[in-house]
């Protein structure tokens, strides 16, 4: 427990391998049948779909990628009673990304044969963490070890952010253009947020020096700044308070805040007379476009370096029994040349992306999706506050229809790991698994996941053919007037 503690020291102190601690069911991004769990990838996908109405009872998801840490025994859906956190050994910059949601209640609706709403809430969560390079070994058991081994790495920094939120969200999606052989549908989605928790570090320009003193042995804590917050309703749980007290004191210094998705789909039909089969689809979303609110808690602070005879040995002394934040800031307060607490709100950048979709139908019920995320949260600005999500490319085959499903998504992604995912549908029920190495090793938990929903679908008198046969007709005479002629 002790080596741990250690450990997690150096994660903390200089904000380079540690996270404070949700929408990405893969295997049916541009499916047909997504329906209600469409708008988590694509508003416009809601109405591409060949019955009138579903409603997702409940879905979960959750997943984890990182190259800077293993965690032994521990299965994808065992405890954590016998687990154990390992740092991996070498140099190189560290990255960590997790998600989770919970979607309850979304529902999705055809209200006339050229478009469709849909509703729901959901609660999701992320955390994101970067580091620069930095070396790690099994030699490395205090502070004054970890100095060493990266003075030719400084300057050292990192960032952490985490948030989680609730959202109420409306998508409106309607067909834009139909010509008999190609569809453009165009979607929105307006969400409501409250946040519920946020937290953030962000260690920048860490630097030391030999300790000439002591004849260059050991080092000096020359500069570096940390700045680091969480929420300020993390502050009003009481642990002697009754739960029903701590969630509402706990919800009253929560904020709203506004944000959007918005996309398109181009679809190719294939000339058969079933309306919902195509030869190719191609959708383009732009999602989380906003903000979480967040107000400061007590014991935020901006921690700067630079006071005089701060030697390695002093801080791994000082920081090696840490218990809470306000021990923390107690030791910041002797060690650092200035602390300064934090006030006021902060604001925490979803993590907005491009998302680039393209479903090709291969024959019968065999489908390949290709997909590509670009992440288009600011980055370069340095005092910005924002979340990233995990997904750079996935390639999935499936063999799908409107009862039963089996889903290969293969994926790598931005934590430059590479997953083989499976998935399948049955009835109602979905369930996935995010890396198929999971289930076989006690040791991959820290890169994959899992999910599972719960989908309601009518029966095949609610299918939407059955509302739009003018339209139907309509197409197969612009067909008929398409032909050339002899």
């Amino acid at each position: 427990m002790r080596a741990f503690r250690n450990n997690l020291l150096f994660l903390i102190f200089f904000s380079f391998s540690a996270s404070a601690r949700s929408q990405n069911y893969q295997a049916i991004h541009g499916s047909s049948y997504a329906g209600s769990l469409g708008p988590a990838n694509n508003p416009a996908s809601i109405e591409y779909v060949p019955y009138n109405w579903d409603i997702t009872l409940f879905a979960i998801q959750s997943k984890e990628a990182t190259n800077a840490l293993k965690i032994r025994n521990r299965s994808l859906f065992g405890g954590t009673r016998n687990a154990k956190i390992e740092i991996l050994d070498g140099t190189k910059k560290r990255l960590a990304f997790a998600d989770q949601n919970i979607r309850l209640l979304n529902a999705r609706l055809a209200i006339t044969p050229k478009s469709a709403i849909a509703f729901g809430m959901n609660i999701r969560g992320y955390e994101f963490l970067q580091t620069s390079r930095y070396a790690w070994n099994d030699s490395i058991k205090t502070l004054p070890d970890f100095a060493n081994a990266n003075f030719n790495n400084t300057p050292l920094s990192g960032k952490m952010v985490s948030a989680s939120w609730v959202e109420v969200y409306g998508t409106y999606a309607q067909t834009i253009k139909d010509d008999g052989n190609n569809i453009l549908n165009a979607g929105v989605s307006l969400k409501v947020d409250r946040g519920l928790a946020g937290a953030y570090a962000n260690g920048q320009g860490i630097n030391y020096l030999p300790n000439s003193a002591n004849n260059g042995i050991g080092y000096l804590l020359t500069e570096g700044t940390l700045q680091y917050g969480y929420s300020s309703n993390l502050d009003d749980i009481n642990r002697n308070s009754n739960f029903s007290s701590n969630v509402r004191n706990f919800m009253r210094r929560t904020f709203s805040s506004l944000s959007a998705d918005a996309g398109i789909e181009y679809i190719m039909l294939s000339g058969s007379d079933n309306d919902y089969e195509y030869n190719t689809k191609i959708g383009v979303s732009l999602m989380d476009i906003g903000r979480i609110h967040f107000r400061h808690g007590d014991y935020s602070r901006l921690a700067v370096a630079g006071k005089n005879n701060i030697t390695d040995s002093l801080l791994q002394n000082r920081f090696a029994d840490i218990r809470s934040l306000s021990q923390f800031n107690d030791s910041m307060a002797i060690t650092a040349n200035s602390l300064t607490p934090l006030g006021g709100d902060f604001f925490v950048t979803q993590p907005t992306r491009l998302i680039i979709n393209v479903d090709q139908h291969l024959t019968g019920n065999f489908f390949l999706n290709g997909e590509l995320t670009i992440p288009v949260s600011p980055s370069s600005v340095s005092n910005k506050l924002y979340l990233k999500q995990m997904n750079l490319i996935a390639i999935t085959p499936r063999w799908e229809n409107r009862t039963f499903g089996l889903y290969l998504p293969v994926q790598f992604n931005q934590a430059q790991r590479f997953w083989i995912g499976g998935a399948f549908k049955a009835g109602p029920l979905l369930f996935g698994v995010h890396n198929l190495v999971n289930i076989f090793s006690k040791n991959s938990s820290q890169n994959g996941g899992f999910y599972l929903a719960v989908t309601i679908r009518p029966g095949a008198s609610n299918d939407k053919s059955s509302r739009d046969e003018n339209l139907k007709l309509n197409r197969r005479e612009r067909k008929k007037l398409n032909c050339p002629q002899l």
